[in-house]
């Protein structure tokens, strides 16, 4: 049964990942605006005509679009990405070399969110209604109300400019060119895309944890527990949070998926090299095959993560076995 349903979802991610695919090439090529022509005029301000009909064939746009999404489309499956236009290296190449700076300041930052939004929307949830919840909740909704390019900025006015605690971008300081990367430097470094994307992040978790626990702290059992004796922090630790657990595996696998390219804002401000700057770069450039391979990056991270909530379901609750409906 459990063989027959992860072979039925990996079909299905197929499916999912090959209209993601048809719709992001059509999307591309809809934008206005010839790519070859505006990179050329980014870089040089000119295109002669012989030039852009060059470029046009060494990447295949002079081709019938229906050749050009087979090739796509085939060429997705093997890796085979392109060259980007920006960097003249294979796609793969410069993505690889961006995610891991994005991972620099994501993990710690998702790892915060997630433990603290668990944390506090749990005890939120427990205490409902009491000063301390209503005080939590409208600070989650003062906070979650703020566009991110905002918070980044004031983040980084107040604690890089005004209190100058940390640099104002970058990821290393100009003394790197002769010493070298210093670890200690980039987590310095760090600090401040880090607080920024933790305090956008956090607030989703803390809500939907909240709602969670609401939910579980009227169950039957919860009663049964106090009938029992057991004391407040014994029942919720023990019992309501782990229930309260389970609808929080998706949006927490989505989350760790989406961040990686919805820190364009975060990382543009702070310049810190990552994916979501890399993102921005192929934006002003028209480099049509980076932002291709980014985006395509950004659905499989999806649907693996998709796949990943299904598989951690039974790991949490063993009520709940792959193959049934959750």
């Amino acid at each position: 049964m459990k063989g027959v349903y992860i072979i039925k979802r990996l079909l299905t991610s197929l499916a999912a990942f090959c209209i993601s695919v048809t719709i992001m090439f059509i999307l591309l090529r809809l934008m206005p605006g010839d790519y070859i022509t505006m990179y050329l005029e980014t870089i040089y301000r000119y295109a002669p005509p012989d030039v852009v009909q060059a470029f046009n064939h060494v990447y295949g746009f002079d081709r019938p679009i229906l050749e050009q999404y087979l090739l796509y489309l085939i060429d997705a499956f093997q890796g085979n990405w392109g060259y980007s236009l920006i960097y003249k290296v294979p796609v793969l190449a410069v993505i690889g070399e961006k995610l891991v700076w994005t991972m620099v300041i994501l993990v710690p930052a998702t790892a915060l969110a997630i433990l603290a939004g668990i944390g506090i929307g749990a005890y939120s949830g427990w205490k409902r209604g009491s000063r301390t919840d209503i005080a939590l909740l409208n600070g989650m909704i003062f906070i979650r109300a703020i566009p991110s390019y905002w918070l980044a900025l004031m983040i980084l006015i107040i604690f890089g400019y005004y209190l100058n605690l940390f640099p104002l971008g970058g990821y290393v300081d100009t003394s790197a060119l002769t010493t070298g990367i210093d670890p200690f430097d980039v987590a310095n470094h760090a600090v401040l895309p880090i607080l920024t994307l933790f305090l956008f992040s956090v607030t989703g978790t803390y809500y939907l944890m909240r709602n969670s626990m609401l939910m579980t702290a009227g169950e039957d059992y919860i009663t049964t527990a106090r009938a029992k004796g057991l004391d407040e922090l014994t029942i919720l630790r023990k019992h309501a949070i782990k229930n309260a657990m389970l609808p929080m595996v998706t949006m927490i696998t989505l989350e760790c998926a989406g961040m990686i390219t919805g820190s364009i804002f975060v990382e543009t401000i702070f310049s810190w090299p990552g994916l979501g700057m890399l993102t921005y770069k192929a934006l002003v450039f028209r480099d049509l095959p980076l932002l291709q391979g980014i985006l395509l990056i950004d659905t499989l991270l999806i649907i693996v993560a998709n796949i990943a909530a299904d598989l951690i379901y039974p790991l949490i609750d063993p009520r709940v076995q792959v193959g049934e409906d959750v």
